[in-house]
């Protein structure tokens, strides 16, 4: 995974922005609430500052937890929130290591793999899905998404959130440049403005591989997983992928 860090002079917005996501993957959480007989332990692939784990833990409270965050900056947020969230800090394992750097767990029942897929190099992501398979028990999901883009193309700088807290408030814009046939490189820009005036401004940037989700349903299903779409109201093109018997 590129861009370890890209969350340095940006993290602080993280929550701001996306902090309420959850509450509208309903298909997801819905694909979750049916595993509760499957073996295994949910790997969370760049959890971020753990928003995903919560959904998880409230939706299956007992079951094993692997969160995977190579940025110092979200696992500040990471363990914080695992320690302050009612039952995730004996069962939550951090993994402060990249995604292809990572042991996995030995059985698997649910992967998240959400708004990072295309940060990993081809070749990292293709082969995960054969080393994934050796662990993902019958009938386990991988939950996915991917940008709405599926090629790389200018997108115009465009006002994406803003967020009232307190007397500031928070926004946040981006922008899209190609770089060659398959990488997009996202430029965001935040900002905290109280009365009128610009008093933080941050800047980020990250290369994206432009996958789609059929790219990965075709790369994933000679390692026995099939492809359900998913339709949440997040606007985010997102999946899921079922592990099938052997």
């Amino acid at each position: 995974m590129e861009n370890k860090e890209m969350y340095a002079d940006a993290g602080e917005f993280y929550d701001v922005m996306a902090g309420n996501l959850w509450q509208r993957r309903k298909g997801f959480l819905k694909a979750l609430s049916g595993l509760a007989d499957v073996e295994g332990a949910v790997l969370d692939i760049g959890s971020g500052t753990g928003h995903g784990l919560v959904a998880v833990g409230r939706v299956l409270p007992d079951v094993e937890m692997f969160a995977i965050e190579p940025s110092p900056t979200m696992r500040a947020v990471l363990v914080s929130r695992i320690m302050q969230t009612e039952g995730l800090q004996k069962r939550t394992t951090v993994i402060p290591s990249t995604f292809e750097d990572a042991d996995l767990p030995e059985k698997v029942r649910a992967v998240l793999f959400l708004a990072c897929i295309g940060l990993m190099d081809d070749a990292v992501r293709r082969n995960f899905w054969g080393r994934l398979a050796k662990h993902m028990s019958p009938g386990g999901l991988v939950l996915f998404d991917v940008m709405m883009i599926d090629k790389p193309q200018p997108v115009e700088k465009i006002h994406v959130a803003e967020v009232p807290m307190g007397r500031n408030v928070y926004h946040a814009w981006s922008e899209g440049v190609p770089l060659d046939e398959q990488r997009e490189k996202w430029v965001s820009t935040y900002q905290i403005v109280r009365d009128g005036k610009v008093v933080l401004e941050s800047h980020a940037e990250y290369t994206w591989q432009t996958v789609s989700l059929k790219d990965v349903a075709r790369e994933a299903a000679p390692h026995g997983f099939e492809f359900e779409p998913v339709n949440d109201d997040t606007l985010i093109p997102s999946g899921i992928l079922r592990k099938l018997p052997a």
